[in-house]
């Protein structure tokens, strides 16, 4: 089985939608749907069930992090109002998730392959049963348990921050919104 490249050199094959393995194959054979492997390498892109659930939570966090700069962009740098900022962030958050789904996707992909690096199998090796669980040595089960580990701490502390991140910016918007209820004179904005 080929090596997977350097973490940098799968993440840069995340932004551009391709295989983690090769970088050439297309994650996509249309806007929703993934291949199940790769078309030049055979790198399956198939996990267990559930696995891409979690590209949920990174869209989440894109979707947060853009809406939050949004609204900070449009309120303390254009001074807009509350009502039209909130409108066009709403409009962003709406679209942000479909517009983002398929890099979440890949990022997830991406991590799971420089995380787990030992499950990394191609499509042929998966349809024709080839290394079942029952005969890796117990050195390759605590590689897995291991590889398991790291991309379960990987995962909680990206939730984590994002967590966070959307916390912290629920509290500036109370804060904002509660500060900018009284008419502001000429020269009391951040712009002057």
């Amino acid at each position: 089985m080929p090596e997977l490249p350097s973490r940098f050199r799968v993440f840069s094959h995340a932004v551009q939608l391709r295989c983690p393995r090769c970088g050439i194959g297309s994650l996509f054979r249309g806007w929703f749907r993934m291949h199940e492997a790769c078309p030049h390498c055979g790198f399956s892109y198939e996990r267990e069930p559930g696995f891409y659930l979690g590209s949920i939570y990174l869209n989440y966090g894109a979707t947060v992090i853009l809406t939050g700069a949004l609204y900070a962009l449009l309120v303390m740098g254009l001074g807009l109002s509350n009502e039209t900022t909130l409108a066009v962030c709403l409009a962003a958050a709406v679209l942000c998730p479909i517009l983002f789904f398929r890099h979440s996707r890949s990022f997830l992909l991406a991590l799971d392959s420089s995380v787990n690096q030992d499950q990394a199998r191609s499509a042929e090796e998966i349809h024709t049963g080839s290394a079942p669980t029952a005969t890796l040595s117990k050195g390759k089960l605590a590689s897995l348990a291991s590889d398991d580990g790291r991309a379960g701490c990987a995962m909680g502390v990206a939730l984590a921050l994002i967590l966070l991140f959307g916390l912290g910016m629920a509290a500036v918007t109370l804060y904002f919104a509660t500060t900018t209820s009284t008419q502001m004179e000429p020269g009391d904005g951040l712009g002057d």
